[in-house]
């Protein structure tokens, strides 16, 4: 009688320890948009790559991004124009994530370009590394929608004659 109800007793404790190892995730959907800026910008290509969100509570001594609380939304380059994306969403990445809190978004910002009044110039970036403190939550078997408002206004600045430098100002709405 005892090994039967110890039996019993093992196999509810394994189910319930693997009910508890399964992985409960959500989707992240993450795009871009832009605003339209004040310089007579005809073309602004940002080129970005290694889109990275953390999940609150991680290791936060160590970048990297396997279990440490760091999880890769897109690895590649991708280039946007910021003014062909006036008030359109271009989609950044989408990515199965673990259900949590994250508290952070980080981007390279690899190159960027503009062109104004017929003449392209190569846009001095000081930080390549963007961060963006947004909390948002992954509910499992959910989608989240987090929307990079990159405003272009805000983020390029004329130093001197054919010089300009850009400081990404970038604005999270979760949608």
């Amino acid at each position: 009688m005892k090994t039967k109800i110890l039996i019993v007793i093992l196999i509810i404790g394994a189910m319930g320890l693997s009910g508890c190892v399964q992985s409960q995730t959500g989707t992240l959907v993450m795009q871009m948009t832009d605003a339209p800026a004040d310089l007579n910008i005809e073309k602004a290509l940002v080129t970005i790559s290694n889109v990275e969100v953390h999940l609150a509570g991680a290791n936060e001594d160590t970048n990297a991004t396997n279990e440490t609380g760091w999880f890769a939304i897109v690895k590649e380059e991708k280039t946007f124009d910021l003014i062909k994306i006036k008030d359109v969403k271009e989609l950044i990445g989408t990515s199965e994530l673990k259900a949590g809190k994250y508290n952070q978004i980080r981007m390279n910002v690899d190159k960027a370009l503009v062109t104004i009044d017929g003449n392209e110039y190569d846009l001095t970036i000081p930080s390549k590394t963007v961060k963006l403190i947004k909390p948002f939550d992954i509910i499992e078997k959910q989608t989240t929608t987090l929307t990079l408002d990159f405003d272009a206004k805000e983020s390029i600045n004329s130093q001197g004659k054919d010089k300009y430098v850009m400081n990404p100002t970038i604005k999270v709405i979760q949608e």
